[in-house]
């Protein structure tokens, strides 16, 4: 008989994937406010809204990507609602929207990806700009928006990530701001409950968006890099800056994922779903290494990891200092 209640666990984990979740609430006529439009995961998600009939209000960073959506969406034949927006601005986020409309949805799309090196090479600015953007921008946004949501009982998807649940080597910044997001997130779905506003959080593995393009990586890496003292410079030497943009940039290729209508369709999901998901595992990285590994003693994680960076596809990263008989910083 011990056996019943995993039996049943399973059986109503099965019925609720592959049967009440198929079920729908409707995409026509809702209001969606995504942010973070200009190209990726949102671009992609504001096209893809606005071609099943959803009323989609984009906020766009930059002007260009606001008038590359314009074109992509009149080229569906589709009317599109665009906004410049920038999360980062508390004025720019109230100004950006005006709402006369019942509001269903709000999605934090918006959001860097602050790779720079080592935490040797970081400052607290990178940090705080990460944690500006990829929290309290998403911060900005839901105290906007919650009134509306209250009265509409809807939804609010947030971009998570797998780097919220587990760390990384060169991750420091980043996984800084997806902890906290995910925090944020996890706190207003409880406070959210008694008003019927339903929280749910994306945690994507890696994809090849232009957050990870080999040259934005570059470009970011030598930047900090001249800004760096010239101990530190010696400390590690320009082998390693260049060894760790090579190393990195093989390691995206070959294990990041090109379909971003992966993340597209759980964002529409958790809008839409009459039973949605509250956390979306997506990517087969985040499914079946870092969902397990974050389950795993802090030591075994370390030593995983630690085993991963030493396997992939690149040149190996030891500082010059960690390799030279001869101290390269004075004592």
């Amino acid at each position: 008989m011990w056996y019943i209640i995993p039996v049943a666990v399973f059986s109503y984990f099965l019925v609720k994937r592959f049967i009440l979740e198929r079920f729908s609430i409707g995409v026509a006529e809702r209001w969606i406010v995504i942010s973070g439009c200009d190209s990726g995961f949102g671009r992609l998600t504001a096209l893809r809204l606005i071609g099943k009939g959803a009323n989609v209000c984009a906020g766009c960073y930059t002007q260009e990507g606001r008038e590359s959506l314009e074109q992509a969406a009149a080229e569906k034949h589709c009317a599109s609602n665009l906004h410049t927006l920038d999360i980062t601005n508390d004025d720019s986020v109230r100004n950006a929207f005006e709402f006369d409309a019942q509001l269903w949805g709000l999605v934090n799309n918006a959001g860097m990806f602050p790779l720079f090196g080592p935490d040797d090479w970081c400052t607290v600015q990178q940090y705080s700009d990460s944690i500006n953007v990829n929290c309290l921008g998403a911060v900005r946004m839901c105290h906007l928006f919650l009134p509306l949501l209250k009265q509409s009982k809807g939804r609010i998807v947030t971009m998570g990530s797998s780097a919220g649940r587990m760390h990384g080597q060169f991750l420091g910044p980043y996984c800084a701001s997806k902890f906290a997001v995910e925090a944020f997130s996890d706190c207003l779905r409880l406070e959210m409950r008694q008003f019927g506003v339903s929280v749910h959080i994306l945690e994507p593995g890696a994809f090849k968006t232009e957050l990870l393009s080999e040259e934005s990586l570059n470009r970011r890496v030598d930047n900090i890099w001249s800004s760096l003292s010239e101990d530190a410079r010696l400390e590690y030497g320009e082998e390693y800056k260049e060894n760790f943009k090579l190393a990195w940039n093989s390691g995206v290729n070959f294990a990041a994922s090109s379909n971003l209508n992966w993340v597209a369709e759980h964002y529409e999901h958790a809008l839409f779903a009459r039973w949605p998901r509250l956390r979306y595992y997506t990517g087969w990285d985040c499914m079946f290494l870092f969902v397990p590994l974050s389950m795993m003693p802090s030591s075994l994680q370390d030593f995983i990891l630690s085993l991963l960076y030493k396997l992939q596809p690149g040149p190996s990263l030891v500082p010059q200092a960690l390799r030279s008989k001869e101290p390269l910083l004075p004592k």
